[in-house]
């Protein structure tokens, strides 16, 4: 394969990896809105978060690393299948691969993850749209798309419901032709103080 080649195909397994869609959201009902109260709350005292991720799709080989958030701010490090870092700040999301350095980057207004890192985050009222909610016995999923352009993207938050508190233990996305990506989150800590340069780019 060329290394043109190489860095389409790297280009657009990242957006496969993390892309997604919308569809029409039901109304909130006085539960639906309690459940994204709760959300929200859990979301705005997240700071300091890390935990490793199992990633499931796309393609057949599973995929693991060490997550990293401050509000605003994401961090991936991948280990395997191939070392790769994937920070998203501010307006973009940049990912280089260790082997050769190939590099892309991604407007995190056309990408879903941009909706985690909006600043202020508000799932209501504001520029997300709650697109479905799901309860079952200690979980809660909620689904968000931006509201003014829902086909840029779908992310669904994973919570363990402990019943006084959310913890995140997953995401997942699912673009426009149906390609679903989860990450199952476990080891999770919080409140930590990551060192500066953390969530800098990869040159």
């Amino acid at each position: 394969m060329s290394s043109v080649s190489g860095r389409r195909a790297f280009a657009v397994g990242v957006l496969a990896l993390l892309a997604g869609c919308a569809t029409e959201p039901p109304p909130l009902s006085p539960a639906d809105r309690a459940a994204v109260a709760r959300v929200q709350a859990t979301l705005a005292a997240l700071h300091g978060f890390r935990a490793q991720f199992l990633q499931t799709g796309p393609g057949q080989a599973d995929s693991v690393g060490t997550v990293w958030y401050d509000p605003g701010a994401l961090r991936l490090d991948y280990v395997l299948p191939q070392s790769m870092a994937v920070v998203a700040s501010g307006r973009q999301l940049v990912a280089r691969r260790a082997s050769d350095g190939a590099t892309t980057r991604i407007a995190l207004a056309a990408n879903p993850l941009g909706l985690l890192l909006a600043q202020p985050l508000r799932l209501t009222g504001g520029a997300i749209r709650i697109t479905n909610i799901q309860r079952t016995p200690g979980i809660l999923q909620v689904s968000l798309a931006r509201a003014d352009d829902p086909a840029q993207g779908l992310l669904t938050l994973i919570f363990a419901d402990r019943g006084r508190r959310l913890d995140l233990t997953g995401l997942e996305a699912i673009d426009r032709r149906n390609v679903r990506t989860r990450f199952h989150l476990y080891n999770e800590q919080s409140g930590l103080t990551f060192p500066p340069g953390s969530f800098t780019p990869p040159a």
